[in-house]
């Protein structure tokens, strides 16, 4: 029982980091405030995609390892630390 209990909050975890990855990717492909190239913005694009398709991958299988909980949340966290540097610089 504590394994399920463990397995579902991994799942739970990296399901919602992924999910977060992706919004950040799309918020900084649309932003008209971050100046990026076509290619960094297909890149971005890339990112969203593949995070989306993770997060549907977890979703279905309804679990997930530590590891991929881990690489989630720590891409979670990149993005959400990335988001609030150009939320707080003041805009010229």
């Amino acid at each position: 029982m504590d394994s399920t209990i463990y397995l579902t909050l991994w799942a739970v975890l990296a399901f919602v980091s992924w999910l977060i990855v992706a919004g950040g990717a799309v918020l900084a492909v649309f932003s008209r405030a971050i100046k990026d190239t076509t290619f960094e913005r297909i890149g971005l694009a890339a990112v969203c995609l593949t995070a989306t398709g993770a997060a549907c991958r977890v979703f279905v299988a309804g679990w997930a390892s530590a590891g991929d909980a881990a690489l989630a949340a720590s891409a979670a966290f990149y993005v959400a630390a990335v988001t609030a540097k150009h939320v707080r610089t003041p805009k010229p």
